[in-house]
């Protein structure tokens, strides 16, 4: 239900940048081509047996809050399947409330992700729906705390859309949905994040 009013809201957006260009993308069933893209996100994450509850609130805490910024790309295939790498991203966590952050609750750190997705788009919004594809998401830690560990995703879902003439790409999370990552040390986290990327089109 949250899922449909969003893509109500999305497709008003979508229309409403189609209005201010004057024409949408002519995409084909599907995208061919490579996108260099930054982002930034920000997430708030729980140690289970806490999670979020059907308004995402932590049911418990700890709570920590991160925000990160990414450069990396993304390759699409005319088959409805692509893959992504994040080349360098780096983030800080903190706990809430930030009062409360002391020298061992508070870290940065940076690392790499690598992942494939599958994606669909509306024949008469044009917006693309990316969703990871299972058991693919793979992040490697460079520095910081987990320097060396290893993480898993379950779930990552976006919401995109090509401006003008095709070569620019924004991206937004599809809504609020609860993620679980799991790391290679065996800890476990849910967490809910808000993400948004622009990428453009490799020549």
């Amino acid at each position: 239900m949250t899922y449909q009013k969003l893509s109500l809201t999305f497709a008003a957006i979508a229309t409403a940048l189609l209005l201010i260009a004057g024409a949408h993308p002519g995409l084909a069933q599907g995208i061919s081509g490579a996108f260099a893209f930054n982002g930034s996100g920000s997430c708030i994450q729980v140690t289970p047996p806490a999670t979020f509850d059907s308004s995402f609130r932590p049911t418990a805490g700890p709570v920590d809050f991160s925000s990160y910024n990414s450069l990396g790309y993304r390759i699409f295939n005319s088959d409805g399947t692509g893959t992504a790498v994040t080349l360098l991203g780096v983030n800080t966590y903190v706990p809430v409330p930030p009062d409360s952050a002391t020298a061992a609750t508070s870290s940065a750190s940076s690392w790499e992700v690598t992942s494939h997705f599958t994606y669909t788009i509306n024949p008469s919004t044009k917006i693309i729906t990316i969703s990871l594809k299972p058991n693919s998401y793979l992040q490697t830690f460079l520095s910081g705390p987990r320097t060396g560990q290893t993480v898993t995703q379950d779930v990552l879902s976006s919401y995109g859309y090509l401006m003008g003439n095709g070569d620019t790409l924004l991206l937004v999370s599809k809504g609020t949905e609860v993620e679980t990552k799991t790391y290679s040390n065996s800890d476990v986290r849910k967490e809910v994040c808000s993400r948004s990327s622009t990428g453009y089109r490799l020549p």
